[in-house]
């Protein structure tokens, strides 16, 4: 296959500058015998719908702001992205764009391989990300409760709604915030330079496993993903450290 006809995958957003994505997914590709490009796309909705279109595209991520804006490029949603009102992963079947969301499953996933009580849960914001997870938690029975600033209306449909200020921190907490919350048994599933909680890596591992599912039909078992994303992860945290060190003159 020469480089002309190597298939390609996009990540849609912005920022990001930290994303792990193009790394894990490119090296996965080779590990299970496929070649692609993992290309980062930080342009407008009609240029990338145009990119979805190319023969050589098979799919993509999407990530922050555009998750929502994403809906409207695709001929169809699967039950998933639906219930989660947002996409993040799209694929292709017979020249049809397909729209899904692996967000709240991955994290899933995970909680559930290291054995957590999903019981009862609770939600830190109410935003793309948090109704993802909640749609997820929801099909495990998990009785949740979302904390946000003001209601935004989808949050009846996966349990109960109160005000930030009320959050007690009482069972399993997963932050969607975009700031550090401490407290007992918190997730925090954001992310950046130099700063990667394992709960992040493995909710990101398990999400793009589930992806490549979707572009492939196969790929790498979901503990290799995660072997490879740790690995990634690792490498952009020492990165990260050299450059903070470097910039204070202390290498």
């Amino acid at each position: 296959m020469t480089l002309s006809q190597t298939k390609i995958i996009y990540i849609w957003g912005n920022p990001l500058d930290f994303s792990l994505s193009p790394f894990f997914q490119e090296h996965c590709a080779i590990l299970s015998g496929k070649r692609i490009l993992y290309k980062i796309f930080r342009g407008e909705k009609e240029e990338f719908l145009q990119l979805l279109k190319c023969k050589r595209c098979i799919g993509a991520n999407i990530t922050i702001p555009h998750k929502i804006e994403a809906l409207g490029l695709c001929d169809e949603l699967t039950e998933t992205a639906k219930n989660a009102g947002s996409v993040n992963t799209i694929f292709k079947s017979n020249g049809r764009i397909f729209g899904d969301n692996t967000d709240g499953a991955g994290l899933v996933k995970w909680l559930k391989m290291k054995g957590t009580d999903l019981g009862k849960c609770e939600i830190l914001g109410n935003g793309g990300s948090a109704r993802s997870i909640a749609a997820a938690l929801c099909e495990e029975k998990c009785e949740i409760t979302i904390f946000g600033r003001t209601e935004k209306g989808w949050e009846k449909n996966f349990g109960r709604f109160k005000l930030l200020p009320e959050w007690k921190n009482d069972f399993l907490t997963i932050s969607t915030l975009p700031f550090e919350v401490e407290g007992k048994n918190v997730i925090t599933i954001g992310y950046s330079s130099g700063k990667i909680s394992i709960d992040a890596r493995m909710m990101l591992a398990f999400q793009g496993w589930l992806g490549a599912k979707r572009w492939f039909g196969e790929t790498l078992p979901a503990e290799k993903f995660a072997e490879i994303t740790e690995l990634h992860a690792d490498a952009q945290s020492n990165h990260g450290l050299i450059l903070n060190l470097a910039s204070k003159n202390e290498i």
